[in-house]
């Protein structure tokens, strides 16, 4: 990558208006037709396990397997990190923590201090191998360890500074500043249409955790197509949170009713159901 493009690349995305209605298709149109994107392909092994969390609406367990998969088209109304309204992607992480913590600042937001809330964590497993596009974040060591001897970054100053910049919008805060998900979901559609003209098949895009910086976690957002026929739940388990304060301007949570997580009893694989 040159200089030049970068410099242009960051001149065309300074002009643009988060807050418009019309930043998305400029973010994408940018992306796909008016400048080279880089694109880094890892698979990601067969059996391989993630995660995704759900809070538990009005205290009520979930039953079926469908349930703990995306929403409904009907119900998604906003941009995400890799979604656009009505754009429906299975979202997961690397552990349960990094899910966990990626969501709590939505479910807690409009609590008080001393509310509780359940929330629903499952665990799936790759049936194969899944080939994504990466983001590559260079303050998050266990997400570069993925990229470990498949690219060197030393070569290219300019590409270092290039995925840097990228990566200024996807550290973002979303919680506090929504806007930025136009940004970030335009690239990840860009990501998979200009693979898709590569002839490369790709089912999501690897992104680092934002909310989990303790740990290093990342991200994964998954095409529904590839999820439906593709991912195996393996557990299902659950936790009682409490918001009990706030350190720093921040919330505290506690596990005020079981020290550990609660598992189902079993999972009906011929009906999809969830036995609690």
């Amino acid at each position: 990558m040159k200089e030049t493009d970068l410099t242009s690349l960051k001149n065309y995305i300074s002009k643009i208006d988060l807050e418009s209605e019309t930043a998305y298709e400029e973010l994408f149109c940018g992306f796909t037709q008016g400048f080279n994107m880089p694109i880094i392909f890892v698979p990601l092994k067969k059996e391989s396990f993630c995660f995704r969390s759900r809070n538990n609406q009005n205290g009520k367990d979930y039953l079926n397997f469908s349930d703990l998969l995306y929403p409904d088209k009907s119900f998604i109304l906003n941009y995400s990190r890799a979604n656009k309204p009505c754009q429906q992607v299975f979202y997961c992480s690397d552990n349960f923590g990094t899910t966990l913590t990626e969501l709590l600042p939505y479910w807690s937001k409009d609590l008080k201090i001393g509310d509780s809330f359940a929330i629903t964590i499952s665990q799936w497993a790759f049936k194969r191998e899944i080939y994504v596009a990466c983001i590559p974040d260079f303050s998050n060591v266990r997400l570069m360890k993925i990229l470990e001897n498949k690219i060197d970054f030393k070569e290219d100053a300019t590409l270092l500074k290039y995925w840097d910049y990228i990566n200024s919008f996807f550290r973002a805060q979303g919680f506090n500043q929504p806007s930025i998900y136009k940004f970030t979901s335009a690239f990840c559609n860009a990501l998979m249409r200009n693979s898709q003209i590569m002839g490369e098949e790709i089912n999501g895009i690897l992104y680092t955790s934002v909310q989990d910086i303790t740990t290093q976690g990342w991200n994964l957002a998954i095409l529904p197509e590839f999820a439906d026929e593709n991912l195996e739940i393996k557990s299902v388990f659950k936790i009682h949170l409490r918001k009990q304060g706030l350190d720093k301007g921040k919330p505290v949570y506690d596990n005020y009713l079981n020290p550990e997580p609660v598992f189902c009893k079993n999972l009906d694989y011929t009906l999809n159901k969830i036995i609690w």
